[in-house]
């Protein structure tokens, strides 16, 4: 499995508030983390930096001791879903403690998608409107459901998909990380796919400017110069889609990451 992140300011905001992490962190295990902060220039990178740290840094103690001398981890007995909803937990908690600390953070808050994956299984968390989606076998799906005003419209069906992409009210969460004492976190546990799929973690400054077809053009697109390099293809691949959402007008900050699961039979 191969992966690759980044993240751009676009061409209308002054500052960036998304912020990712990536760690592999035992040779069968790997940690992905996204944030998109919200509450002002500082608050918000505050927040999407703190969430991030605090996820990571409470999975990297979670699985410590259980990975062997030779680099592998070994999940047996361990609940791996609690691990990673309390992680989210323990993320939540920083902030909100944080924001009440300072009265110029109080409103401050943030989006959280991870995906931990071990042993051909991958656990997807996530709070608010960053996604997750899944490319395999020419269908795009979206795994992670949008905390989202609009969204809880179309659930509601008194607005379709489509008419929620462009409503003015689509940027109001429902959900957050560190706006509230407690936080539901959706978990989500999936077997993967046994080779040739993509898994795109993603800010909706991406999303948003990006049409479902452009993305799918550009995860089918050949890429012969990079072609048995396949973490230059990502880069690749990544690059191509936040150029495509700036070139549509780039109206927020833009934060992908990108992971493949090769095609064996070429390995």
């Amino acid at each position: 499995m191969f992966f690759y992140g980044k993240t751009d300011k676009g061409r209308m905001r002054p500052t960036n508030q998304d912020n990712f992490l990536t760690m592999r962190l035992a040779d069968n295990l790997l940690m992905l983390v996204l944030c998109d902060g919200m509450g002002g220039t500082s608050g918000g990178n505050i927040a999407s930096s703190l969430a991030g740290r605090t996820y990571s840094e409470f999975i990297e103690n979670a699985v410590e001791g259980h990975i062997d001398e030779n680099g592998v981890f070994d999940p047996a007995g361990m609940d791996i879903e609690g691990i990673v909803r309390d992680a989210v937990v323990a993320a939540n908690r920083a902030v909100y403690a944080r924001a009440r600390e300072n009265s110029e953070l109080a409103n401050m808050g943030t989006t959280l998608v991870s995906a931990l994956v071990c042993d051909g299984m991958m656990y997807i968390a996530n709070v608010g409107d960053s996604r997750m989606y899944m490319y395999y076998n020419g269908e795009l799906t979206q795994l992670t459901h949008d905390h989202s005003y609009v969204q809880m419209l179309v659930d509601m069906g008194m607005i379709t998909k489509e008419e929620a992409a462009t409503n003015p009210r689509r940027n109001i969460l429902t959900r957050a990380v560190g706006t509230e004492k407690i936080i539901e976190v959706d978990i989500t546990r999936m077997e993967l796919p046994k080779n040739n799929a993509y898994f795109l973690l993603c800010s909706d400054g991406l999303y948003n400017f990006l049409y479902e077809k452009e993305l799918i053009d550009i995860l089918e697109r050949d890429n012969e110069i990079y072609d048995d390099d396949y973490e230059a293809d990502l880069a690749y691949r990544t690059e191509q889609m936040i150029d495509a959402a700036n070139d549509n007008g780039g109206g927020d900050n833009i934060t992908t990451i990108l992971v493949r699961i090769p095609d064996r039979e070429r390995e």
